[in-house]
């Protein structure tokens, strides 16, 4: 397919988790994907494998908290063609409460979560407008609209994450510049799974989870591949400042 046959995608946190599902899909839908990623092998290990495939990708080291390293990803991305697609998927979580939470991963999820993609948006958002126009979509997360015991760091994060990409929305839609968040609920990808890896019983832990939701179960990464397509593409071209729900109805009960 090539339905982003004539752009560059940039995925965040590429190397594993939705970002790797993420980077596969867009480079399978035509895009030349750079997979950015602070874990330099395993950044190369995706793109080898996207052009295993017979898909284009590239690697790029990049801590998503470093200016100098985002800046230079994405001039690197430039130089390899028209940037029209960037995902934000890089992303970390601490789970503790408020008076447990220490400085240290106090600060390192915002800088992660928040500051990571106020870094991306800042660097990539020019050489879209310069190429005509493009499509952010920022990973966000349902516990960015509801809360859940034991993660006030992640649920700060992603909540201001909804907030900075409104405000790089507005005030870039006349540039053809969609900003848009996607908030999934568990996924069988990703956070969640590395989350429940560490409990006593990861598979009761999951099935606990899957039964608050609303739909009975929890997403695929296919599932979250198959809206970030629809929000990168020409299908969502009036679509701007949304956050999309990912979550089988569970922020609509507002369940915490």
């Amino acid at each position: 397919m090539t339905r982003f046959g004539d752009q560059v995608a940039i995925v965040t946190g590429g190397a594993s988790g939705l970002g790797e599902v993420i980077a596969h899909r867009l480079a399978a839908e035509g895009a030349t994907v750079v997979v950015a990623d602070i874990e330099a092998p395993g950044a190369q290990s995706v793109a080898d494998a996207i052009v295993a495939r017979g898909h284009n990708a590239i690697a790029v080291p990049c801590d998503v908290t470093r200016r100098d390293q985002v800046e230079a990803m994405v001039d690197e991305a430039a130089r390899v063609g028209r940037i029209g697609v960037l995902v934000l998927s890089a992303a970390v979580e601490s789970v503790t409460p408020v008076i447990d939470l220490s400085d240290h991963d106090w600060q390192r999820v915002l800088d992660v979560d928040l500051k990571g993609p106020f870094l991306c948006m800042r660097a990539a958002i020019p050489h879209m407008v310069a190429g005509g126009g493009g499509s952010v979509i920022a990973m966000g997360s349902t516990l960015g609209l509801i809360v859940a015991p034991g993660h006030p760091a992640y649920c700060a994060a992603k909540g201001a994450l909804v907030n900075l990409c409104k405000q790089a929305a507005i005030e870039h839609a006349s540039d053809k510049v969609r900003v848009n968040v996607l908030a999934p609920s568990a996924t069988d990808t990703g956070l969640f799974m590395k989350f429940s890896a560490m409990a006593p019983d990861p598979e009761a832990l999951r099935a606990q989870i899957a039964a608050t939701n609303p739909m009975g179960r929890i997403g695929t990464g296919d599932e979250v591949c198959d809206a970030v397509v629809f929000l990168a593409s020409e299908h969502s071209r009036y679509i701007s400042g949304a956050i999309v729900p990912l979550d089988g109805g569970l922020a609509a009960r507002r369940t915490v």
